[in-house]
C-alpha cells in the first residue's frame, strides 16, 4: 500500500519573458504547456496528490484570464491539487486579491484546494491517512519562515506527514539580505515531518534522477527555465510513499524549452565544425541560443562561419551573437595589404613561415596603425 505524490513549485505564471523578444508569447504558452504535461504525467502514474509548493504565480497581480488558464489545467488532475502561496504570489487576507479570485474561481472542482492557514490538512489514499502541514508565505520578504507552528502538533508517526513550505534553505540557495523565509535543515528535521516538498531557489533537490531513501526534503526547482541563469528544462518530482515510510522517487522533466549559452574561441575549421556540431544537438525549435565567439579565421573560414551563424540565426526559437572574429594573418592577407617583395611583405612572409604568430600579429597590427597616422 503506498501513496504517490507529484511535487512542483515556481511555475510562476504571468511572468513576462520580455528579454526574448519575439519568443515571449511562445514560452508564455509553453509555461502553461508545462503545467499540463505535470498533470499528465500524474494521471499517468496514478498520482493521488498534486503539490504546488509556492510561487505557482509570478505575482499577486494576476489577470484574471491567467487564473481561469491554469485553474482549466489543475482540474483534470484526477487526484487533489494541494498549493501553497509562496512569497511571489503570497497570500492576503483580503477581498479581490489574488488568492480570494482564484478560489472563486475555482469553486466548482473539489480537488482544487488552497492552503493559506497554518492548519494541518487531513486527507486519505490508498487507506493511508496523510497530513500535510502547510507553510504559507503572508509577504514577499521575512526574515523568519513560516514553519514554527508546526512544533506545538502532536505529530502522529503512525500516519504519514508532509510538509510543503516556500523559502530559502541554507546550503541550497543564496540569501544573503536573509528576506526569504530561511530555514535550516535542522529546523525541518526538527519537525518530526517524514519528508518536506519546497520550492523557491529554483534548484532541484536531490540532484540525482531517482531517489529510493528517504533525502527528508525535496526541492522540484521550477518547472520551466526563467533566465539566462537556468540550467536543463525544468523539474517536477513523482514521489511514493509506502506504509512504512518507504520513499521512492524519480525526476520528470514537464518542458521543452531550455536556455543555452555558448562561449567558444574559434581560430580554425575544427572550431567551426565543433561548434555547429554542439549547436545541431539542441532542440532548436525550443531553445534560446545565446552564442559569445572570438578568434581569429582566414576569410574563407570566416565565410563560412557567416554562413553558419545566418542559419542558427533562422532556426532558433530565440537567438543572439556577441562575435569578435578578426581576420587570421596568413599568406593571403600579406599579399593582399602589400605588393610582393616589399619590406613588410617580406618581414611578415619570414615571420609567419618561423611559425611565430604572435610576432606576426604584432607586426601586422603595428604597420596598420603607422600607415593609419
Amino acid at each position: 500500500m503506498s501513496i504517490k505524490i507529484i511535487h512542483t513549485a515556481d511555475n510562476h505564471i504571468g511572468i513576462s519573458y520580455n528579454n526574448l523578444q519575439n519568443a515571449k508569447d511562445t514560452c508564455l504558452n509553453e509555461r502553461l504547456e508545462a503545467i499540463k504535461r505535470i498533470v499528465l504525467a500524474g494521471n499517468e502514474n496514478s498520482c493521488h496528490f498534486l503539490v504546488v509548493a509556492g510561487d505557482l504565480f509570478d505575482k499577486t497581480v494576476v489577470s484574471i484570464a491567467n487564473i481561469k488558464k491554469v485553474i482549466d489545467i489543475l482540474k483534470d488532475f484526477t487526484g487533489e491539487v494541494i498549493i501553497t502561496p509562496g512569497n511571489h504570489d503570497y497570500f492576503e487576507d483580503e477581498a479581490n486579491t489574488l488568492w480570494s479570485k482564484f478560489k472563486d474561481n475555482s469553486r466548482n472542482y473539489n480537488n482544487i484546494v488552497v492552503l493559506t492557514n497554518s492548519i494541518k490538512h487531513v486527507l486519505e489514499a490508498n487507506d493511508l491517512k496523510v497530513n500535510f502541514y502547510p507553510a504559507p508565505c503572508r509577504s514577499k520578504h521575512s526574515s523568519e519562515n513560516a514553519i514554527g507552528w508546526i512544533k506545538n502538533e502532536v505529530i502522529n508517526k503512525n500516519e504519514i506527514n508532509i510538509g510543503i513550505a516556500h523559502g530559502n534553505v541554507y546550503g541550497l540557495g543564496r540569501d544573503e539580505k536573509n528576506n526569504y523565509f530561511n530555514m535550516t535543515r535542522d529546523e525541518l528535521k526538527a519537525t518530526d515531518i517524514d519528508f518536506w516538498l519546497l520550492g523557491h531557489i529554483h534548484v532541484t533537490y536531490p540532484t540525482y534522477e531517482h531517489i529510493t531513501e528517504n533525502p527528508n526534503l525535496f526541492m522540484s526547482g521550477t518547472h520551466m527555465p526563467d533566465s539566462w541563469k537556468s540550467n536543463g528544462k525544468g523539474n517536477a518530482w513523482i514521489i511514493e510513499v509506502d506504509k512504512d515510510k518507504n520513499v521512492n522517487a524519480r525526476r520528470f522533466v514537464p518542458s521543452l524549452f531550455e536556455y543555452v549559452s555558448i562561449e567558444k574561441d574559434i581560430n580554425s575549421n575544427n572550431d567551426i565544425t565543433e561548434l555547429t556540431n554542439t549547436v545541431n544537438s539542441l532542440d532548436k525549435k525550443h531553445t534560446a541560443l545565446s552564442l559569445n565567439i572570438k578568434g581569429r579565421l582566414s576569410q574563407a573560414d570566416s565565410d563560412n562561419l557567416t554562413t553558419l551563424l545566418g542559419d542558427f540565426r533562422n532556426n532558433f526559437l530565440y537567438y543572439e551573437e556577441v562575435k569578435d572574429i578578426q581576420r587570421l594573418i596568413d599568406h593571403t592577407l600579406i599579399n593582399d595589404t602589400y605588393p610582393n617583395a616589399s619590406i613588410p611583405n617580406v618581414l611578415l612572409t619570414e615571420l609567419l613561415n618561423d611559425g611565430d604568430t604572435l610576432a606576426v600579429q604584432k607586426v601586422f597590427e603595428t604597420l596598420q596603425t603607422l600607415n593609419k597616422s
